[in-house]
């Protein structure tokens, strides 16, 4: 299954936009209003955009938001959401990041947690592209109560992406300057042994690691015992960067 289809395949298991802050969010935004950047009555572009999680909170304030994902069913969701909250300041780009060809220029340009910017290339391409930048991505640390023992039985390990930390490492040799804070989450997440299952194989398989569907179900099976649901305890360190 291609990259494409199996974010298709997360969508509508993804985390959902929601009027209301979690306190991770409002430090996210704190810190970027610490920082001076303002999106009221700014053109933003949120790249690997996603369900619109970040996306319809910028477009609160914005003038207009182009929400740019490679994933047309996190498009779909995006835009119902924006329809169903009275948001209808958004533009949606299907198209992945590196391949897609900008015609306009835009006042920030800001990402979060997307393997879509993750390189110098695409450093570089979102640094062109607006005035001010805000990026949110991992920051080295990715724990899962549920998954690291999992991706251990298939000879691998559950960890984080580098982005975040290749991102200050870009910056540093481009002489940018930037103001960035580490973050740290804790947070549960409950699992039938259904949704266990699935939310085990996307994760393996995204992640190119092989398995089997037979040994996974006896593993997860193995877990809940005598429980109906099963507690996944998530740890992580993000990085988020503002730069202009």
């Amino acid at each position: 299954m291609s990259s494409r289809k199996k974010w298709d395949e997360k969508a509508t298991k993804y985390s959902r936009f929601s009027s209301s802050l979690t306190p991770f969010q409002t430090n996210i935004f704190d810190f970027i209003k610490k920082h001076k950047v303002d999106f009221r009555d700014k053109k933003i572009i949120d790249i690997g955009c996603g369900t619109g999680v970040y996306t319809l909170h910028l477009a609160l304030e914005a003038r207009e938001v182009v929400g740019a994902d490679f994933s047309m069913e996190m498009l779909k969701i995006m835009q119902n959401d924006a329809k169903s909250n009275g948001i209808h300041n958004i533009k949606t780009l299907h198209a992945k990041w590196d391949k897609l060809e900008l015609k306009e220029s835009f006042d920030i340009a800001f990402c979060s947690m997307t393997p879509a910017v993750g390189d110098d290339k695409t450093f570089k391409k979102m640094h062109l592209c607006a005035k001010e930048k805000v990026y949110l991505g991992w920051g080295g640390k990715r724990e899962s109560s549920f998954l690291d023992p999992i991706f251990k039985d298939f000879n691998s390990k559950y960890k984080a992406p580098s982005g975040g930390l290749d991102l200050l490492l870009w910056l540093h040799k481009e002489d940018i300057s930037h103001e960035h804070i580490v973050l740290d989450e804790t947070r549960s997440a409950f699992y039938g042994i259904e949704e266990a299952e699935e939310n085990a194989a996307w994760h393996l398989g995204i992640n190119k690691v092989e398995f089997s569907q037979k040994k996974l179900n006896s593993l997860i099976k193995n877990m809940f015992q005598k429980n109906d649901k099963i507690e996944n305890v998530i740890k992580s360190q993000m990085i988020l960067v503002v730069w202009r």
